[in-house]
């Protein structure tokens, strides 16, 4: 809505004698205006300062037919404008059904989403928490834009890190085979404390070193002697990554892992090293990226196996075989950045449809706030389910005396909203720390905080027995600042998810679902609903009625569902 009165406003300009491209903005002082007009670049054709100019434009709007306008208003440069509530709120009637806020950008165009991508036999760590929380809404919020979305997983079940972990399961047998009999986490501590008795042994020991080798060229000979513990493994692990899409509500449609692609990788790498795009190097391949103001890179190691890099160049072989997407996003840590500069360099000399098509979605570091980056190498890190644990904890001390109905499933969801929308708040680039306390705040810029104000308005509208959405009927004769200001927010919503999807920027849609809460707070607390009378009862229910639809359509592309208690 609030993007065809920009454009309406533009044209009201363009009438009065202003050329080009007139961007019309929303003031953050709204007693200024409800959308605003720089002049200063106006300043240069007028020949006059930007200040006269917008007093120049007020005085001949003055004389036109306004109709969605009821004020024009000069204060300095800006020149100011103010809406009829009563147009506006008719505009709103009209344009907020079933599909407010759905785009069509993506119409035809088939989208890859790579994110989560978890290493079997390895912790579960708080990066990739943090890709999975971004890439679930990512493909919500570009599904919502009209893109056929196929989600991704890629996980490395090959490497060095499978052979750290083997050595330390061998290292320990007996407790692994004791392993089959134990719960899910249990599997899993265990993994992780194979993995860092293996990283410790590599590193200190260089016999132990060669034998942590050893194991890794047994994995890519699919040597018959490991296949029992490592299958057993992999599939322990897959089990517990399952656990916590689940909790989180993620699933993929396909699952790629990194033992499908190295045969492949070996065969790429050698064909075009025969046409000249790799090049040996002390008994390695190499990528020679210095040629394109990149770095070079290892490709096949000198023992002849392929690396990450060449791995990929595999996988996207393998993507653009199965599915020939317009684009693949990879949701994937800005430690990879300049790893994937060279990755795609490379790959447009092997597959040169793939020249723009492949989008690295850079995410930020999490870390608790107050502690240091830790490596999983010393086991030493905090799990990303054990997070999950933690935050769990938080909300049923906070929750620990409510009374409501199905109270574990709602403890459940305030859980996961106090993840996911600390984590989507900010650019996905963004580093983030994670507080505690904040994050299951009830009252502050948090996830259960907004379900809080979704359990609200519900109360309101049972209450009232307005629980079915009806369209707003009557208009009262004074619409009070507090309730315009209500209705423009809601107006904003289809710009915050054309920004989203644009941009990759879920934080686009929780910020402003948090100022959209912090509207209706203002609204409920200076606008009686159930104590109103009349059509101002009725114009306020319908008011809140589509907030309620906003703010669960905008917590659904954020992959958070609502309560209808708290």
């Amino acid at each position: 809505m609030n993007t065809q009165i920009k454009l309406y406003i533009a044209e009201l300009i363009k009438k009065v004698g202003v050329e080009g491209e007139i961007e019309i903005v929303v003031p953050k002082d709204t007693s200024m205006g409800d959308f605003s007009f720089a002049c200063f670049s106006l300043a240069k054709s007028f020949q006059k300062n930007p200040a006269e100019v917008a007093k120049d434009l007020e005085e001949k709007l003055q004389g036109q037919p306004l109709e969605l306008v009821q004020e024009v208003r000069a204060v300095g440069p800006y020149l100011n404008f103010f809406v009829d509530a009563h147009r506006v709120v008719e505009m709103l009637g009209k344009t907020l059904d079933d599909h407010y806020g759905e785009h069509s950008l993506g119409i035809g165009k088939k989208y890859l989403v790579e994110f989560g991508c978890p290493n079997p036999m390895k912790a579960f760590h708080l990066g990739h928490l943090r890709n999975l929380i971004t890439g679930e809404s990512l493909v919500r919020i570009l599904q919502n834009a009209s893109y056929d979305i196929v989600r991704l997983n890629y996980q490395g079940d090959v490497g060095m890190h499978i052979a750290k972990s083997l050595y330390g399961m061998y290292a320990h047998l007996e407790e692994f085979r004791a392993m089959a009999e134990k719960s899910v986490k249990e599997r899993v501590e265990f993994l992780g404390r194979c993995y860092a008795y293996g990283a410790t042994a590599y590193e200190e020991d260089e016999e132990k070193k060669q034998e942590v080798i050893a194991y890794n060229d047994k994995v890519y000979e699919r040597d018959e002697s490991i296949q029992e513990v490592y299958q057993t493994a992999r599939t322990w692990s897959l089990e517990y990554f399952d656990t916590i899409y689940e909790k989180l509500g993620s699933s993929f449609d396909r699952l790629y892992f990194e033992s499908e692609m190295y045969e492949e990788a070996i065969k790429i790498v050698d064909a075009f090293l025969q046409k000249g795009v790799f090049k040996k190097s002390e008994g390695a391949i190499i990528f020679e990226g210095s040629k394109y103001s990149l770095h070079d890179r290892v490709f096949i190691n000198s023992k002849g196996f392929p690396t990450y890099e060449a791995k990929d160049l595999a996988l996207a072989r393998t993507h653009f075989s199965d599915y020939d997407p317009d684009k693949i996003l990879h949701v994937v840590g800005k430690d990879q950045t300049e790893y994937f500069k060279v990755v795609f360099q490379a790959l447009e000399q092997v597959l040169p449809q793939s020249k723009g098509k492949e989008f690295h979605v850079v995410g930020g570091y999490l870390q608790l706030k107050g502690d240091q980056k830790m490596s999983s190498r010393k086991g030493n890190i905090v799990t990303g389910d054990q997070l999950i644990d933690e935050v769990q904890q938080k909300v049923e001390k906070i929750m620990k005396d409510s009374e409501i109905e199905e109270k574990k499933e709602v403890m459940e969801k305030v859980t996961v909203a106090a993840l996911k929308y600390t984590m989507l708040k900010v650019q996905v680039s963004q580093d983030i720390a994670f507080d505690m306390e904040s994050s299951v705040s009830l009252s502050g810029d948090s996830g259960p905080y907004l379900l809080y104000i979704v359990a609200r308005i519900k109360s309101i509208l049972e209450k009232a027995g307005k629980e079915d959405t009806t369209p707003i009927q009557t208009i009262p004769p004074e619409i009070t600042l507090a309730e315009k200001k209500l209705i423009m927010r809601i107006g904003e919503f289809p710009e915050a998810t054309l920004a989203a999807a644009d941009g990759y920027d879920p934080s686009k849609i929780a910020q402003y679902l948090f100022t959209l809460a912090q509207d209706f707070n203002t609204f409920y607390h200076e606008c009686p609903v159930l104590q109103a009378q009349g059509e101002t009862k009725e114009f306020r229910l319908g008011i809140i009625q589509k907030v309620l639809f906003v703010m669960e359509r905008g917590l659904t592309l954020l992959g958070i569902e609502t309560a209808n208690k708290m």
